[in-house]
């Protein structure tokens, strides 16, 4: 999956200067709330939505009374760290200082190769028509100088740059965090629902349906709901092989940029 496109060290955007050279009007884009809204980062909402649902939801009230504190706090604290970065992330504008004095907003210039070898020459940016620092480089995608490019993130629709790349990097460090441990929470509950379920029964709901093992709630305490085991063990089967495919893409990206 390509999660990231980085484009080479060279200055000059191939995309850009073919999208550019059908017309005048492409506007720039101010951050990741700019439309069109890419279908990777709706997904991302909607993952932290499920992910957040089940698992504080569904699994953790399931755990040992012993547990249940360290279950909701420490995914909890990580969740909600990742949400304030990403959230960050996504909104700062990560523009050129000197772009973003300017209304960039409107239809920016055409870019023709016949007139021009590159996009920046010189530290002047012929699209944005700005001077730019030398740290710069003209994002094909939101059509605008970002100092610090570091790449386009289609999971944040937005560029990562020198102004948002530590938010960009806090929030996939916390949501490997908050998802690994409840992925360990749901590993936990499967193995135990053949092995003691009656250790995930601890809830005094439970008391009432105690001669029914096939009987099971959701969402405890606040809103407890009753269901049947299997639909407890596909949501749980669900959850574990969606955050694993998570845990490994973002423990790649993660990696990938320590690295770097």
């Amino acid at each position: 999956m390509n999660i990231c496109h980085k484009p080479p060290n060279k200055i000059a955007a191939e995309t850009l200067g073919q999208a550019a050279a059908q017309g005048q009007g492409q506007r720039a884009r101010r951050n990741g709330w700019s439309w069109p809204l890419h279908l990777f980062q709706v997904t991302a909402w909607l993952l932290y939505l499920f992910y957040a649902l089940v698992g504080f939801g569904i699994l953790v009230p399931l755990l040992p009374h012993h547990w249940l504190l360290a279950g909701y706090v420490c995914p909890g604290v990580c969740f909600l760290y990742h949400l304030i970065v990403h959230l960050s992330a996504v909104s700062i504008d990560p523009a050129d200082a000197n772009v973003r004095d300017k209304n960039y907003l409107g239809p920016v210039a055409t870019f023709s190769r016949s007139q021009h070898a590159h996009i920046i020459e010189n530290h002047h940016c012929h699209v944005c028509d700005v001077d730019v620092s030398a740290k710069s480089k003209h994002c094909g995608t939101c059509n605008k100088c970002v100092c610090g490019f570091d790449h386009h993130c289609k999971w944040l629709n937005n560029c990562v740059g020198e102004r948002n790349y530590w938010h960009f990097l806090n929030s996939v460090l916390s949501a490997l965090l908050g998802l690994g441990l409840l992925l360990l929470v749901a590993c936990y509950i499967f193995v135990e629902f053949f092995l003691a379920p009656e250790v995930l029964r601890s809830d005094q709901h439970f008391d009432a349906v105690q001669n029914h093992t096939d009987c099971w709630f959701v969402f405890l305490p606040a809103a407890p709901l009753l269901t049947r085991a299997w639909p407890l063990l596909l949501t749980a089967g669900i959850f574990i092989l969606l955050s694993l495919l998570t845990v490994i893409l973002l423990g790649h990206l993660l990696a990938f940029h320590l690295y770097l």
